[in-house]
């Protein structure tokens, strides 16, 4: 870390090489192969849950929107960042600034101020679906359930989830407007005569007090700290419910008959979303895990951005390379989150399993008989050739 004026200091060429190798193995080559799974699994997980078997739950249409809106994010994460990091850094370590210049990665700085903007759209729905409606608004239909039971069927419809689906997506839409105006393409003609690109901060997002306002004290407790905490309540109140049940359904044997027939019609149709109830909670712990680190990311950023180019004394270690690596981990967080939920679903979810397993058990019968008709169909000509021979 060297001295470059009396006030300023910049990040040595160690540092750069370092930050430089921990971005392609986590955020290239790991985040590739991540990013893939991701976008089989949400395929995998929508095509399952848009079963018709498996609409009959409001739930389940919850998370078809949140497969959905993590394969969009996916697409995006894998083209603009997993991919290109893959094939520029290589570059960077070798020297080689020739091959940086490419159609592709022009093609990345030109497009910046339009998909990172899109991203942030696309994340902060994640967080809505996953925390205001597929984990908040589901908790609250598990809730309505288990306490409720067969009366909670008129609160949570299909029509009902698609109407508070809409709705986030406006607001989360509405809400990552000034975003938009935050990033500008900035042309450039290099020594070669070669035109380049470069990301840069507009007018308005260079001001501080768009930062703070919009990044900090906006965007940090409507996307971070009112979900999670409004998430954990409603959860823990879930997990309090289904004790409650597990209590009086221990209790049956010293009740009279009216009160235990009472008590098991309840206790069995909450026993059979019991299995939903386990597999949110686990999604929940998954997602605060998985966005935890891009919650402390987003208030570094906020405050200390890394397009800036002053670093004091006092944080040089913290920005040469913390701050880098902590942006890494925390995009591939997400990547790990968007990942999970389909494993959760095979683990927790009794009606996944048996969706999927009835869908396969359809493909490989469909595929036997495509096979056995190919199989005819080369029989018959080549006896057909046969009987051609015999005849001449």
């Amino acid at each position: 870390m060297t001295l470059n004026n009396t006030y300023n200091l910049v990040c040595t060429k160690e540092d750069k090489d370092f930050v430089l190798i921990i971005r392609l193995i986590v955020g290239g080559w790991s985040s590739v192969v991540t990013c893939i799974f991701g976008l089989l699994g949400n395929t995998f997980s929508i095509i399952v849950l848009a079963n018709k078997r498996m609409k009959v739950l409001s739930t389940n249409i919850y998370l078809i929107a949140l497969a959905a809106v993590n394969l969009l994010w996916l697409i995006l994460f894998f083209i603009f960042y997993a991919l290109r990091l893959t094939i520029i850094i290589p570059y960077f370590i070798s020297k080689n600034q020739e091959n940086v210049h490419s159609f592709y990665n022009e093609m990345y700085h030109q497009l910046s101020p339009y998909t990172i903007p899109l991203m942030y759209t696309l994340q902060l729905c994640i967080t809505y679906y996953t925390v205001a409606v597929s984990y908040v608004a589901v908790s609250v239909d598990r809730y309505l359930y288990v306490s409720m039971g067969l009366n909670a069927s008129q609160y949570c419809t299909i029509r009902n989830a698609l109407r508070i689906i809409l709705l986030l997506t406006i607001v989360a839409i509405s809400f990552m407007i000034p975003h938009w105006f935050e990033f500008r393409v900035i042309t450039h003609i290099d020594n070669a005569n070669r035109t380049t690109y470069i990301k840069s901060y507009t007018s308005i997002g260079q001001l501080k007090m768009f930062r703070e306002i919009v990044k900090i004290y906006i965007f940090i407790p409507i996307v971070y700290v009112i979900p999670f905490l409004t998430l954990i309540f409603i959860n823990i109140l879930t997990v309090r419910r289904l004790i409650h049940y597990h209590d009086e359904h221990r209790r049956l044997l010293s009740i009279s008959v009216r009160q235990i027939a009472h008590l098991r019609t309840n206790f069995n149709y909450s026993r059979r979303h019991r299995h939903v109830t386990v597999m949110l909670i686990a999604v929940v712990l998954l997602f605060l895990l998985c966005r935890f680190p891009m919650l402390i990311n987003h208030i570094y950023e906020a405050r200390y951005p890394t397009t800036d180019n002053y670093i004091s004394k006092e944080n040089l270690y913290f920005r040469c390379r913390i701050q880098h690596i902590l942006n890494i981990f925390a995009n591939f967080m997400q990547i790990i989150n968007s990942n999970g939920n389909l494993i959760i679903y095979l683990l927790c979810f009794q009606h996944f399993r048996e969706t999927s397993k009835e869908l396969f058990e359809k493909l490989l019968t469909y595929m036997g008989i495509q096979s056995n008709d190919n199989l005819s169909s080369v029989t018959q000509t080549r006896s057909r050739g046969s009987t051609l021979l015999t005849a001449m």
